[in-house]
């Protein structure tokens, strides 16, 4: 910590210790005021768990061992990881004259990046092989093989060792504490994990399309799936997962694919831990900071549910971690660090493009600070010498952001080649593009649609209190609410690290981890405010809200360090209730230890599940099935189906305009999609106040016209095989 951190008065008098807990009170009940739905329900939503575990059977061994595969593939899976990163940092270390900037005091962190760093070159190898039709079983437990025997390798060279701690520090009951709640969040998100899918984006894309790519034994754009174009860096794990899990069931393939991506979520804790230690702050603080980032209830749901954001926080805390290092080392292995892993991060979202811009201006101001340089502060005095040090400074910074494009780069050449546009499907009224079941005019009601999430309209005042209402209002499945929950922790440090940037000189890397970080924060305000697309951005606020809360107890009496840190912490757990509400919920434990089947989970779990036992059980293999307004679950369906991306209901929109006669819509519905049943969401499609078929535009007449049209179409001469009062099945008549 800065030398300045420690005068002779004590800063924090038993006024400002109160002022400080009050302020955590007060957001706590702020934040409690809007839980109603989740924690306000956790007395009975917990009851209902328990009864279900000392009433229904509990443990089977076919499930459990299921499970236990899916687990032990995981883990060899992540050995394997370990071992191509291990071999990369080696490589490094060899190349920047044995000082490969890996010799960090936390262990955590080095841990973390290998693994991390293994992961991405993994999926860049597994991208390769789906170019040249290699997705299957064999080249899976190949690629198996070679990553364990690196990890052997890596063992006996004796490089994956603790470090020696240059400080002896003793857990408290508090830490001890703390620790527990951090192992007790994880495990219930392993559960969530190893748990048959059930969240929209995973049974749309992040399984489907690993499913998708295994059975077609290559990578390849799916028609009208326009989630097949993006980068799918995570999703190359999946694939791995599943192609080993194929040696047993589809069972042990989704539970080892469910495992390998929750992996990320340890490792995001691990670098953040590792990143406080690094600081040289002690280890309480560091557990705070993992807890932070642990306990925010969008962290579980992302980890227990294949999602990948976790990911790319992980692999953008290691490139802004790499940037502050690199600024006061100049060891250019951190830039090569830099590059590694903005390229993964590249290759998971399109949206880790906004870090450039920030790392490459932390790059120029380092350049320009030591062509700055007094005489007195440099060995160099010549005036033309520190320019051409800072050029060079700057050319290889930059150099290094290019070259993670250039790594970055296959995922999208291959967009480019398919469509024209190397960011498809987003912004195609600047960059033209095309493929089918995609236009400019559902690119722009796309952005139009990403643009309702957080408050609507967007205004300053939206922006201004934006990190009040994502704190303590935020809801998940609500637009208007960012769609999912923080927690109010991040908002308890943010006066406190505004005094702190404000009035004391910190640490450059926490000053680069918050300016990195609050432009990250910018750019989300500016874009789609989902809250899962906020996360890249807490690693860097946590590393500086618990860097000033460090300095605000050493600037005080030790009662100074409860005086911070306890809110904090008080404020995780509170958040870590919605975390415990919605695994009661949820439920996973059961299915996991094979006491209620995939099946019967998935019917709890889907409303609509049975719906798709009947498609895939009782229609013919030939049977083509029309999704309308299903979510687009394609993980579950083992029939051939069309359904539109997003607008589940365009396509049928657009018969009921464009065709005057049922026999004329059906025959366009033949023509053009070839399909023989309809599975449909009727309750809101035939609810002339709710259908979006009906456009508040149009006059009475034509309203009716098209409503009694759309009737028609589900209706005469269909035959309904099973309905309720939300979904229909529906076979057309055959010509």
């Amino acid at each position: 910590m800065p030398h300045d951190a420690r005068p002779s008065k004590p800063y924090l008098s038993n006024l400002t210790s109160l002022i400080i807990a009050l302020w955590g009170m007060l957001l706590a009940a702020a934040f409690l005021a809007s839980r109603g739905a989740d924690i306000g329900h956790l007395p009975t939503i917990a009851t209902t768990f328990f009864r279900a575990l000392a009433t229904e059977p509990l443990f089977k061994p076919k499930g459990f061992m299921e499970s236990i595969g899916g687990l032990f593939i995981a883990t060899l899976i992540l050995l394997s990881w370990y071992g191509i990163g291990d071999a990369i940092l080696a490589r490094l270390s060899a190349f920047s004259n044995g000082t490969s900037g890996n010799n960090e005091r936390s262990f955590a962190l080095s841990l973390a990046r290998k693994c991390a760093f293994g992961a991405g070159a993994w999926s860049l190898i597994w991208f390769g092989f789906g170019l040249i039709n290699s997705y299957h079983r064999p080249t899976a437990l190949l690629l198996l093989a070679i990553g364990l025997s690196f990890c052997i390798r890596a063992i006996v060279r004796r490089r994956w060792r603790l470090p020696v701690s240059q400080t002896s520090e003793t857990f408290g009951a508090m830490d001890w504490a703390v620790l527990s709640l951090i192992i007790l969040i994880n495990v219930f998100g392993l559960f969530a994990a190893l748990a048959p899918p059930t969240a929209k984006d995973s049974l749309l894309y992040h399984l489907s399309l690993p499913k998708a790519f295994i059975a077609l034994g290559r990578i390849q754009a799916i028609p009208y799936h326009i989630p097949s174009y993006l980068p799918l860096g995570a999703e190359m794990q999946a694939v791995w997962a599943m192609l080993l899990g194929d040696f047993f069931n589809r069972r042990v393939a989704e539970a080892a694919s469910g495992a390998i991506e929750f992996v990320f979520a340890p490792l995001l804790l691990m670098i953040v831990y590792g990143w406080v230690c690094e600081l040289n702050i002690k280890s309480s603080w560091a557990l705070t900071a993992a807890l932070m980032i642990a306990s925010i209830p969008t962290v579980y749901y992302v980890a227990g549910n294949s999602y990948v954001d976790l990911a790319l926080s992980a692999y953008i805390a290691l490139a802004i971690y790499a940037a502050g290092h690199w600024w006061r080392t100049l060891n250019r292995a951190q830039l090569i660090h830099l590059m590694i892993a903005l390229a993964w991060a590249l290759c998971i979202k399109l949206t880790a493009v906004f870090a450039l811009l920030p790392l490459a201006l932390v790059i120029l101001l380092r350049a320009r600070v030591v062509q700055k340089l007094d005489d007195s502060d440099t060995v160099i005095h010549d005036a033309p010498k520190k320019l051409r040090a800072s050029s060079r400074i700057a050319a290889m910074g930059l150099g290094a952001l290019i070259g993670a494009c250039l790594l970055a780069s296959p995922w999208y050449i291959r967009t480019w080649v398919e469509t024209g546009s190397p960011i498809f499907p987003f912004y195609m009224n600047i960059w033209k593009g095309s493929a089918a079941g995609w236009d400019v005019e559902r690119s722009l009601l796309f952005q139009a649609l990403n643009d309702r999430y957080g408050i609507y309209p967007k205004t300053a005042y939206a922006y201004l209190v934006a990190p009040i209402k994502l704190s303590l209002c935020a809801q998940p499945e609500q637009p208007a609410y960012y769609d999912g929950v923080l927690g109010a922790a991040f908002l308890f440090g943010l006066p406190f690290t505004v005094w702190a940037l404000a009035r004391w000189k910190l640490e450059v890397e926490v000053k680069i981890a918050v300016a990195v970080s609050s432009a990250l924060f910018i750019f989300w305000l500016f874009s789609s405010q989902q809250l899962r697309y906020l996360l890249p951005t807490l690693s860097g606020f946590t590393v500086c809200i618990i860097a000033c809360g460090a300095i605000f107890a050493a600037r005080g009496e030790e009662k100074a360090r409860a005086a911070f840190r306890a809110p904090l912490i008080g404020l995780s757990f509170i958040a870590s209730l919605v975390i415990f509400a919605w695994f009661f919920e949820q439920n996973p434990l059961r299915v996991v230890l094979g006491g209620e089947s995939g099946r019967e989970y998935l019917e709890r779990r889907l409303d609509y599940y049975s719906y798709y036992e009947v498609i895939n059980t009782q229609l013919p293999m030939n049977a083509r099935i029309w999704l309308i307004d299903m979510r687009r679950d394609a993980y579950h369906l083992e029939r051939p189906y069309f359904s539109d991306f997003t607008f589940e209901d365009y396509t049928l929109k657009k018969y009921v305009e464009e065709s005057s006669t049922v026999a004329q819509m059906r025959a366009r519905t033949q023509r053009e999609l070839n399909v023989t049943h309809l599975l449909v969401r009727y309750d809101f499609l035939l609810d002339p106040a709710r259908s979006p078929i009906i456009d508040d535009r149009l006059d009475d007449t034509e309203k009716q016209r098209r409503m009694q049209l759309l009737k028609s179409f589900l209706f005469d001469g269909t035959k309904v095989l099973r309905g309720d009062a939300k979904f229909m099945l529906i076979e057309l008549p055959q010509n």
